[in-house]
């Protein structure tokens, strides 16, 4: 009978949040603790199998963003992509994912909408935080695009624990 693992996995919660934070108040002031402590957290793993997750789930949601920059739901001030933090961001993400949340996304209705209020509740905080720098130019048709975008993500994050896990 194998054990189950009920331990709270406390520094990657606080990590994530603490750097998310950090990441969207200070955008490019704070990068290279943010990055040690992303290389910190991929050192961290249990398998190079999780190492790969964490950096092919960065590159699948910098493309999704980049997407969304590109069709005008997303924007950074003066910017005709996504900022140095925000990319840092989506390797922070994706750590905690890979860490953490993904335990959450196993069945495919709760993941669609755990990520579908989430993941724009994030990007609205994280606006809101910014100074201005992100903003929403569709107005409504961004959040229910990014909600709709983030229920799909979270169903394939989920959907993907089972390679890595």
């Amino acid at each position: 009978m194998s054990e189950v693992n009920t331990k709270i996995p406390w520094r990657a919660l606080i990590g994530f949040e603490l750097c998310w934070f950090l990441l969207v108040f200070f955008q490019q002031l704070l990068i290279w603790p943010i990055l040690a402590y992303l290389f910190y957290g991929l050192w961290q793993l249990p398998s190079g199998k999780a190492q790969l997750a964490v950096v092919l789930t960065a590159v699948f949601g910098i493309t999704v963003d980049s997407l969304l920059v590109y069709t005008g739901i997303l924007s950074f001030a003066q910017l005709a992509w996504l900022p140095l933090w925000f990319l840092l961001l989506w390797g922070i993400f994706a750590l905690a994912l890979v860490e953490v949340m993904s335990r959450f996304l196993t069945k495919p209705w709760l993941a669609f909408m755990l990520a579908a209020v989430g993941g724009p509740l994030s990007y609205i905080g994280g606006a809101a935080l910014s100074d201005g720098i992100m903003s929403f130019p569709a107005g409504f048709w961004s959040y229910a695009v990014l909600a709709l975008v983030w229920g799909f993500l979270g169903v394939i994050f989920g959907y993907s624990r089972r390679w890595y896990a």
